[in-house]
């Protein structure tokens, strides 16, 4: 099913534009919406198969760029604070008047934790948190020498750029999404030293605040991943203090679960999860009678 995209952009209150996409529900009309947020140097069309997925489930769905990435403006991979991603999303959230009770935000990646910080700093603006293979302690082996000099340039010349050392074979097991990948015009190849000494202030902020976070919240981790440490979602999530909360690891998979082979199986996962805790407007009373059989 391929579905054409409504496209707009939004100013932010520093003059970036951010590039946003907004696909309907492709069945009856949705009073709920999933918010994707992408991961570093990709950007949201990475997600239109998700996207596209979800809107037949009966979801509005809205993939941003994130500022820097992608078709949206600014320095690219460059950031001051990840405290501007997070109110980047907020932004998207108010710009198009979505219900806190019935919108909920798929992060993953880098996405993951700006989605974490972003339940961190507005922890009312929604009601549910996917987070998939989230950025929450860096695998990726990077010399003390270079973090020593990033350090350094991060503050005495901030954009700096540093080459990625993801090897894009450790991504993903589907040949054809890896060659997407490769070929794709918008991914970038480096971050600044000041994107990735905000990026480890963000971890560190992820962690402090973790008790900040009561909304349902749902996590799936690579067990193969290579880019982002597999063991570290688990531990965080035990200092979260929501009351429904699930965690489950995929052993075999690399670190794009939603670009693996069996990606529609992970998706189905997700939206059998988000639909008991955001049903469809009169579907209310069903679950709650579902739910009373069920006991």
């Amino acid at each position: 099913m391929v579905i054409l995209p409504h496209e707009t952009e939004v100013l932010t209150p520093d003059g970036e534009r951010l590039f946003v996409r907004h696909y309907e529900s492709q069945t009856d009309p949705a009073d709920r919406t999933l918010l994707i947020s992408h991961g570093a140097s990709e950007h949201g069309e990475r997600y239109r198969h998700i996207a596209e997925f979800f809107a037949g489930q009966g979801w509005n769905v809205v993939v941003g760029d994130h500022r820097g990435h992608g078709r949206s403006t600014g320095v690219p991979t460059h950031v001051r604070s990840f405290g501007h991603y997070a109110r980047d999303l907020e932004l998207i959230r108010s710009h198009f008047g979505l219900a806190p009770k019935a919108t909920a935000v798929l992060g993953h990646s880098m996405g993951g934790l700006v989605a974490i910080r972003h339940a961190q700093m507005f922890p009312q603006a929604t009601a549910g948190l996917v987070l998939v293979s989230p950025l929450l302690r860096v695998k990726v082996p990077i010399p003390r020498r270079t973090l020593a000099l990033g350090r350094v340039l991060s503050i005495v010349a901030p954009r700096t750029r540093f080459r990625s050392r993801v090897d894009p074979s450790t991504t993903t097991r589907c040949p054809d999404a890896l060659n997407r990948r490769l070929n794709d015009g918008l991914m970038h190849g480096s971050v600044t030293a000041r994107w990735f000494y905000a990026m480890r202030s963000g971890l560190h902020l992820a962690w402090k605040a973790a008790h900040k976070i009561t909304s349902p919240i749902l996590i799936l981790q690579a067990g193969l991943d290579e880019i982002v440490d597999p063991k570290a979602p688990e531990l965080w999530l035990k200092r979260v203090p929501s009351s429904d909360a699930f965690f489950q690891c995929f052993p075999d998979h690399f670190h794009e679960l939603l670009n693996e082979p069996d990606w529609p199986e992970t998706a189905a996962l997700i939206s059998n999860w988000l639909q008991q805790r955001i049903p469809p407007a009169g579907n209310d009373l069903e679950l709650a009678g579902a739910e009373s059989l069920a006991i």
